[in-house]
C-alpha cells in the first residue's frame, strides 16, 4: 500500500468514527432497549407432537435456559400458525429448582399480565407480549413459565424436540410448587421468546441452523446443546458476559429452501440481533444433492440481508458425517468445498464476516470424514452432549462478539469498478486538486429509509477523497449537503449504495450539484438517477 493509500485509509476510518450513531443501528425502533435472552424457532406442531391431554382448561409448565441477565423482562407468546383464537387465562414465571423436575421456587413466582389484565386472547396468526415486569433474571439459569389455557386452536404453534421436559397438569395448577412428572413432553408450545430490557443496548447472537443447532443427540434437561455451552463461554468472559444467545435451529432443514424462507422472521426480526452464526448445509448436500454453487448462493443471500440490517454474520463449517448412511465421496467433496469457501472467502468478496471452525474441532484426526467417536451420538452425524460441549472450543476468539457492525469498511477498495452496478458517477468538467474542498448537494426521493456514500475518484477509478456517509434519511423527499476533502486530483463524483441499508425501496436522485469556489455544475440524472 503506497503512502497516499495509507493516508486515505486513515481518513476513511476517521470518517467512519464521525458517522452518527443512529445511522445504521436502527434495525430496532422504539423498542430498542429490549434484547433476546432466550428464543426458539417456531413452526406448526405436527399431530404426533401434540400433548397427550388437551390444553383447554389445563396447565403447562415449560422450562427455558436463560443466556443474558436482566431485571426488566417480557415474554412473547405466539399463535402464528393457529386457525382460531388462543386464550391464556393466567400465566406466571418462576425460577426452576432443579433440571427436569417441574419444581419452582415459590419465592420467585411472578404473575404475567397483558395490558394490565390476567388473561389474553391471541388471534390466529398473531403474537402477543406480556407486560414488562421486574424480575431478577439470572444469566445461565433455568426459569419455568406456567400457563393455564382457555380455548385453543387445533393447530398449535411451538417447537418440537426441545430437549427439555415440559410438564402438564389438569385444571389450573400454575401456582403449585411442583408439577407431576406423570404427563411430560419434550416440546415447547405457544412460547416464543424471553427478552430483557437494557440501557445501553445489549447484543444477541442468533444461532441459525438445522438439527445440530437444535441440539438433536444431546441429553434431555441438561441444556447440552452447543448453543448452551457457547453461552456459558460468552458469560465467562467479562467483555461478552452480557451477550444473549438465541437458538434458531430446526431439524431436517436446508439452507437453500427452509433457511431462506424463515430467515427474516426467525433471525432478522429478533430484538438485539447483532451477530448471526450460520451452521447450515449438510441436509442440502445429503437430502437435496445440492451443488456447491447452490449452497454458496444461499449463504450469500443470508450475508447480504444480514449486512443490510447491520448485523455481523459468521459462517460455521459443516461437521464431518462419514459414518452416516447418506454419505458418499461426492458429497464429501462438496462439504470440503463449502468449508473451504467459508474459511477463505473474505467479506469484501461476498463471504462471511468471519468463521467458526466446527469441522476442525469435531473431526477424527485419523479419519477426517468422520466425527470423533467420543463426540458421536450414534448416528454418525449428530454430536452427543460431550460433542456439543466440545463445539464451544471452536470459539477461540470471543472478540468476534464485541465487534460493532460497520460495513462501510468494505467500501475501502483500491478500485471502484463496481460503481456502475451499485450507484452512479458524474464526470466533472473541472479538476479537483489535493487539499481542496468540494461541496455536493444531493436532492431526491425515496419510499424507504436510506443511507448512501459519496466520494471523489480519478480516471482510473481510484478513490481520491475522504468518504462521506449520508446518515439516515426518512421516507419522502430529501436534500443532503456534504463536503469532501480532496486528497489527489479528481474528476469524478461517485454516489454509491451502502452495503448496509434498511428498507431499500426506489431511491431516486432528482439532481446533484457540485460546487468548488466559483465553479458549479448541476447534474440531472433523469431515469438513470434511480439508484435502487
Amino acid at each position: 500500500m503506497n503512502c497516499n493509500s495509507i493516508f486515505l485509509f486513515i481518513l476513511f476510518f476517521f470518517s467512519i468514527n464521525c458517522i452518527n450513531d443512529y445511522s445504521l443501528n436502527d434495525n430496532f425502533q422504539e423498542e430498542s432497549t429490549f434484547c433476546t435472552t432466550w428464543s426458539s424457532a417456531i413452526y406448526a406442531t405436527r399431530e404426533k407432537n401434540l400433548p397427550p391431554i388437551k390444553f383447554t382448561n389445563n396447565s403447562i409448565r415449560q422450562i427455558v435456559h436463560i443466556s443474558a441477565s436482566g431485571e426488566k423482562v417480557r415474554v412473547k407468546f405466539t399463535n402464528k400458525f393457529g386457525e382460531s383464537n388462543l386464550e391464556i387465562l393466567s400465566a406466571n414465571i418462576a425460577d426452576s429448582v432443579s433440571q427436569g423436575s417441574g419444581e419452582i421456587d415459590l419465592d420467585t413466582l411472578t404473575p404475567l399480565t397483558f395490558e394490565g389484565k390476567e388473561s389474553v386472547i391471541i388471534p390466529p396468526g398473531a403474537e402477543m407480549y406480556s407486560d414488562t415486569f421486574s424480575y431478577n433474571l439470572k444469566a445461565l439459569s433455568e426459569v419455568a413459565i406456567s400457563l393455564y389455557f382457555g380455548s385453543m386452536p387445533i393447530q398449535l404453534t411451538g417447537h418440537s424436540h426441545s430437549q427439555t421436559c415440559s410438564f402438564l397438569e389438569e385444571g389450573n395448577k400454575i401456582n403449585i410448587q411442583k408439577f407431576s412428572r406423570d404427563i411430560r413432553v419434550t416440546h415447547w408450545y405457544v412460547l416464543s421468546t424471553v427478552e430483557v430490557s437494557s440501557n445501553p443496548r445489549k447484543n444477541a447472537v442468533i444461532c441459525f441452523g438445522d438439527s445440530i443447532t437444535d441440539g438433536h443427540g444431546s441429553t434431555n434437561d441438561i441444556q447440552g446443546r452447543w448453543t448452551d455451552y457457547f453461552s456459558e463461554k460468552l458469560h465467562s468472559n467479562p467483555e461478552t458476559s452480557d451477550v444473549g444467545v438465541a437458538n434458531k435451529g430446526i431439524r431436517g432443514e436446508k439452507v437453500t429452501t427452509d433457511g431462506l424462507n424463515r430467515y427474516d422472521y426467525d433471525v432478522l426480526s429478533i430484538k438485539g440481533a447483532t451477530y448471526i452464526i450460520v451452521l447450515f448445509g449438510v441436509n442440502d448436500i445429503n437430502s437435496l444433492n445440492a451443488t456447491f454453487d447452490q449452497v454458496i448462493t444461499a449463504y450469500k443471500k443470508l450475508i447480504k440481508k444480514a449486512h443490510r440490517n447491520n448485523i455481523l454474520i459468521y459462517g460455521a463449517t459443516i461437521l464431518p458425517y462419514g459414518r452416516n448412511s447418506p454419505w458418499t465421496e461426492e458429497r464429501e467433496q462438496i462439504r470440503q468445498q463449502v468449508n473451504n469457501w467459508i474459511r477463505n472467502t473474505k467479506p469484501e468478496d461476498g463471504g462471511y464476516d468471519s468463521f467458526i471452525d466446527f469441522d476442525k474441532v469435531m473431526k477424527d484426526p485419523n479419519e477426517e470424514k468422520n466425527l470423533l467417536i467420543e463426540y458421536d451420538s450414534g448416528d454418525g452425524i449428530h454430536p452427543n452432549s460431550v460433542g456439543y460441549k466440545n463445539m464451544a472450543s471452536a470459539f477461540d476468539d470471543l472478540s468476534l462478539f464485541t465487534r460493532e457492525p460497520n460495513f462501510n469498511v468494505y467500501d475501502y477498495l483500491d478500485k471502484i469498478e463496481i460503481i456502475d452496478k451499485e450507484g452512479i458517477k458524474f464526470k466533472l468538467d473541472f479538476n479537483l486538486e489535493a487539499n481542496e474542498e468540494v461541496t455536493i448537494k444531493i436532492n431526491g426521493t425515496t419510499n424507504g429509509s436510506l443511507g448512501f456514500r459519496i466520494l471523489a475518484a480519478n480516471n482510473e477509478g481510484v478513490k481520491t477523497s475522504n468518504y462521506y456517509y449520508s446518515g439516515k434519511i426518512s421516507e419522502g423527499g430529501f436534500e443532503y449537503v456534504v463536503k469532501l476533502s480532496i486528497i489527489n486530483t479528481s474528476n469524478y463524483i461517485v454516489i454509491r449504495r451502502p452495503i448496509s441499508t434498511i428498507n431499500i425501496d426506489n431511491i431516486k436522485l432528482n439532481f446533484v450539484e457540485v460546487e468548488k469556489g466559483n465553479n458549479k455544475i448541476l447534474f440531472s440524472p433523469g431515469e438513470e438517477g434511480i439508484l435502487f
